[in-house]
């Protein structure tokens, strides 16, 4: 029931934000026209009178001196004046001295004699009588006829206002459906999932509290979005009505110009045609960028609020291991949370706003492995062929990001394939010149790697392909998609340089072709985290939050792995706490913080005040902090929101195991040097700077002849070059990881010995499915010697 009266409640809202919309608009383009109405006839008139006092003086000494020769000339003067069709002097007695017209027609419709003074409007003409006087003498009157294109004015008036109303209700209507069926619809039906659980369950104090906490982060969510909407549709506004300005003085050019020949209209006719094509490209590009920011900032704010809703679903999870009934429910709605957060990610793509860590990748390979995933996805009725060209380039891309578009456009494919068909996956390289980027708006010429989708399915009609990147726009039935997919592979493909586009006809299917630029790099392989167990540990944590909410539940994630867990509410707050002498182990800080100090700036501190700090961010929307170029900032450790505890606890260990590493590194006995072991040639593959120099001192110290690299594309280059005995690697690398470069060594040179060195524990051999020695973060040197000793 009260699920029902909030969608009613809705409903209303939406409908009375339309009615307001639309009833102000009226009123305002009323007001506008009335007023334009009024200044178009008063401008146009004292132009008219201007004219004939002209006259009057000029023609008063040929009325005097009867020379109609004089007046007769006067007159032909107006033949610069386009607008005045025709014109006349009369005499005292009211006689026609001399007349003027455009045209025989104008010349035969002036009155024989002259009217009242003044002027009178009809059928889209003035008609003015102007006296010739002198001291209250008489001489004769002016007679003027003119064009008054009011209808005209109107008319474009109408159609820009029409154009203006439509644009703003159409907005409205937009932001109206997202909040029914993105938020809205969602979080009811969660906040029923938990309401089921408090009914039977003593735990619901705590649950009525988090739940309120909830509802006043979606007020805000909400007041936010409409704060941006309306920012959005002003600039929208402004941006329309300066292009309509710009196009009505190219119209009035044109008008200027009739009088030339017919190559000459041509011309200007196909330039008109030019502009207007450019004006809708514009508009496209400002509507999708209004979208785009709105969007990734209502992201910011609903990832918080997932972060709040999954945190304490996994808390609950681990409390309450014993009751089977609620950790049904409790799964439910925490896969409820991991649609808003697919959901979440999908909008954050849409407005170029996720961080990116893309690599050098040859993206036949990653069809490849796309390969099972593409045949269970689309099923048996649909027929999937690979075409990959020779010699294809590699580009610079997120392996996973691009896999999410792939498996996205294969399954919007799918649904446009009803009763099967057949899905092709293309692979080229292509040369985008200057004749195709000319027609396309941000797409510089170039090398490119094109990645083409092509279907057979019922294809899409031009107004439908129009509108195929928008958020949340579909043709699909209530329930079967969200209208997200298109439009994140647009965000991400233009976040990453690229270009993409849709080719359909009804009846015979669609093409998406995705460019991405051509890459000098070798191929590379995207890190990816160890699944290894979750462990915690005893450092000294400080967590930087600035909602309470997302707060408390990350400071409890904490806790329960056993960290000593200190907490401030902004980066003032934080470096005061730094600033104490506290020891501190690691930072853990929100990217988006209030007030003056800003997180990049706060770890900037904190790193010169305890150098051994480690720091991580998380952030559900990076903006610019950390994510310049769509790309995270090297150096910079992230995770996203919302995560899950087992990540968390995954990302703090590898950090700190790391940390650690460098500090005992750094920490070596000397008598150690005494025990040296047989020499060998040791390749030491360490992204941390600090361990890696520590650890190569150390080895030549023991007797070894040691070469060192920061990433697994620099150990293959130097392995071409000359031979080692052994490879000490770290399985976390920036590029390609540990293992996977120890295979490829190994297939080259068999006899390599191998350690491994990381921060999740030992890697066995069976997991690595090499033979290897596992040399587990922190290590003391001691285990070092042995780990040397063992190969």
């Amino acid at each position: 029931m009260i699920k029902g009266i909030r969608h009613s409640i809705l409903r209303k809202f939406t409908l009375a934000m339309l009615a307001t919309t639309l009833s102000a608009l009226l009123l305002c383009c009323t007001i506008l026209l009335i007023y334009d109405v009024r200044n178009f006839e008063s401008s146009w008139i004292g132009d008219l009178t201007t004219q004939s006092d002209i006259l009057a003086k000029a023609n008063l000494a040929a009325l005097e001196f009867n020379d109609p020769k004089v007046a007769k000339e006067n007159l032909d003067q107006l033949k610069a004046r386009p607008s005045i069709m025709a014109a006349a002097i009369y005499a005292a007695n009211g006689r026609v001295v001399a007349s003027y017209g455009t045209t025989p027609e104008a010349r035969g419709a002036i009155p024989p004699v002259p009217a009242a003074d003044g002027y009178r409007i009809s059928n889209g003409r003035v008609a003015l009588f102007k006296p010739i006087s002198r001291d209250s003498e008489r001489f004769g009157t002016v007679y003027l006829q003119a064009e008054y294109p009011l209808a005209h004015r109107i008319k474009n008036y109408a159609l820009i206002m029409a154009a203006v109303m439509a644009a703003s209700l159409f907005f409205a209507a937009i932001v109206a459906y997202w909040l029914q069926r993105a938020i809205a619809k969602p979080i009811l039906s969660l906040t029923d999932a938990v309401n089921d659980v408090i009914r039977n369950r003593d735990f619901s104090v705590r649950v009525n509290k988090t739940a309120d906490d909830e509802t006043g982060v979606l007020v805000d969510a909400f007041n936010h979005m409409l704060n941006e909407v309306g920012h959005r549709a002003k600039d929208l506004e402004d941006s329309n009505t300066a292009l309509q300005r710009e196009m009505h003085e190219r119209m009035r050019a044109q008008e200027a110009l009739q009088q030339l020949n017919d190559t000459l209209e041509q011309r200007i006719a196909a330039r008109t045609s030019e502009l207007q094509r450019a004006h809708e490209d514009l508009r496209q590009a400002q509507k999708l960028e209004a979208i785009g920011q709105l969007t990734g900032g209502v992201a910011h704010d609903f990832n918080n609020v997932l972060q709040v809703i999954s945190g304490n679903l996994q808390l609950l999870q681990m409390s309450l291991p014993a009751e089977e009934k609620a950790q049904t429910r409790l799964q439910s709605a925490a896969f409820a949370a991991d649609r808003g957060a697919k959901l979440s990610m999908q909008l954050l793509a849409f407005a170029r706003r996720q961080p990116l860590q893309p690599v050098a990748t040859n993206l036949s390979r990653v069809l490849r492995g796309m390969d099972d995933l593409l045949r269970r996805a689309l099923g048996e009725s649909i027929l999937i062929e690979t075409v990959v060209a020779g010699g294809l380039w590699t580009t610079l891309v997120d392996q996973n990001q691009i896999e999410n578009v792939i498996l996205n456009l294969a399954i919007n494919a799918r649904d446009a394939m009803t009763n099967g068909g057949k899905l092709t996956l293309e692979l080229g390289n292509a040369m985008l010149d200057d004749d195709y980027v000319a027609a396309e708006r941000d797409v510089p010429a170039g090398q490119y790697v094109m990645l083409a989708i092509s279907d057979t399915g019922s294809g899409m009609p031009p107004e439908v392909a129009s509108r195929a990147f928008e958020p949340f726009f579909t043709t699909k039935r209530e329930g079967e998609g969200t209208g997200l997919g298109l439009s994140m592979a647009h965000g991400f493909v233009k976040q990453s340089q690229g270009h993409i586009k849709i080719y359909s006809e009804v009846g015979s299917g669609t093409t998406i072709r995705i460019y991405l630029p051509r890459c000098q790099q070798p191929e590379a392989y995207a890190p990816q985290l160890m699944k290894g167990p979750v462990v915690g540990g005893s450092e000294t944590i400080l967590v930087v939050e600035d909602d309470p909410s997302v707060q408390a539940t990350a400071v409890d994630m904490l806790h329960g792995l056993g960290y000593h867990v200190l907490k401030a509410d902004n980066g003032k707050d934080a470096l005061a706490i730094l600033e104490s002498g506290t020891p501190i182990d690691l930072l853990f800080t929100d990217v988006v913080m209030p007030g003056p100090v800003r997180s990049p700036d706060l770890a900037l501190r904190a790193k010169q005040l305890l150098p051994r700090l480690q720091v991580l961010f998380t952030s559900g929307y990076t903006q610019n902090a950390i994510v310049h170029g769509g790309r995270l900032d090297p150096g910079v450790e992230l995770i996203s929101k919302p995560y899950r505890r087992d990540d968390l606890a995954r990302k703090i260990r590898h950090i700190l195991a790391n940390a650690a590493q460098a500090a005992k590194t750094l920490a070596a006995p000397a008598d150690i040097v005494s025990s040296k072991s047989a020499s060998m040639r040791i390749l030491v593959v360490e992204d941390n700077e600090d361990a890696k120099v520590m650890l190569c001192d150390l080895l030549t110290a023991l007797g070894h002849v040691v070469k060192d690299a920061a990433s697994a594309e620099e150990a293959l280059e130097k392995f071409d070059a000359e031979a080692f005995d052994a490879l000490l690697t770290d399985v976390m690398l920036p590029g390609m990881t540990g293992i996977e470069l120890a295979r490829r060594m190994l297939a080259a040179h068999a006899s390599l010995r191998i350690i491994f060195s990381s921060g999740y524990g030992v890697v066995s051999q069976e997991e690595a499915g090499i033979k290897c020695v596992s040399l587990p973060k922190p290590y003391e040197i001691e285990d070092l010697q042995k780990a040397l000793n063992s190969l």
